[in-house]
């Protein structure tokens, strides 16, 4: 998956790129062409609604502008989120977390990624961008043209375990275990024996 993304970004990055030149060589408006199009390319995810890498089992929204926000107790579920720009808040010290690998997926222009999980709770980064400033629970990487991996030592031990996969432009992500938290079971969900 990190290289499907790597391929989104790398190929953005290019087409910007060509048109650019394309555009200073013919002098062109390039932003007279470009801005258009691509309204019309964010107008056509949001009527989609979902990408071709999203699982029947996955949950999707799509947010122009504006902030995703959670906190309290809520049911943690495969997730994937299309944001142009804004910040994502998640608060998961009450959250209700099922066994198994959980896989929030964030695509996004511009975004500050901020995730709270109890110290139970196996965590994996794996982050495409352009500029990356990514932090796990004081485990710190900044990129620029690279992804980021970054996951807690208890991860691959962990009975419940988070993924959280970005692909943007500009990211900060952040993600603090909470010391002493213990994750909320999901008892609606089938335990394994």
């Amino acid at each position: 998956m990190q290289n499907r993304n790597q391929v989104l970004v790398g190929s953005l990055l290019i087409l910007f790129g060509g048109g650019l030149l394309l555009a200073t060589l013919l002098h062109i408006s390039f932003w007279a062409i470009c801005f258009p199009a691509g309204l019309i390319l964010i107008g056509a995810f949001m009527l989609l609604g979902r990408s071709p890498g999203i699982g029947t089992t996955s949950a999707s929204g799509v947010h122009f502008l504006g902030d995703i926000v959670r906190s309290g107790e809520w049911p943690v579920t495969n997730e994937e989120f299309w944001l142009f720009v804004g910040d994502v808040r998640l608060d998961m010290t009450r959250a209700q977390f099922p066994a198994g690998e959980t896989t929030i997926r964030l695509n996004a222009f511009v975004t500050d990624v901020d995730v709270t999980v109890p110290s139970d709770v196996g965590v994996s980064v794996s982050a495409t961008s352009f500029v990356t400033d990514a932090e796990l629970n004081g485990q710190r990487a900044e990129r620029f043209l690279s992804g980021v991996q970054l996951s807690t030592p208890n991860y691959a031990t962990a009975e419940r375990k988070l993924r959280l996969v970005t692909a943007t432009f500009v990211s900060d992500v952040n993600v603090k275990v909470r010391p002493g938290e213990q994750a909320v079971v999901d008892s609606s969900a089938p335990q394994a024996a």
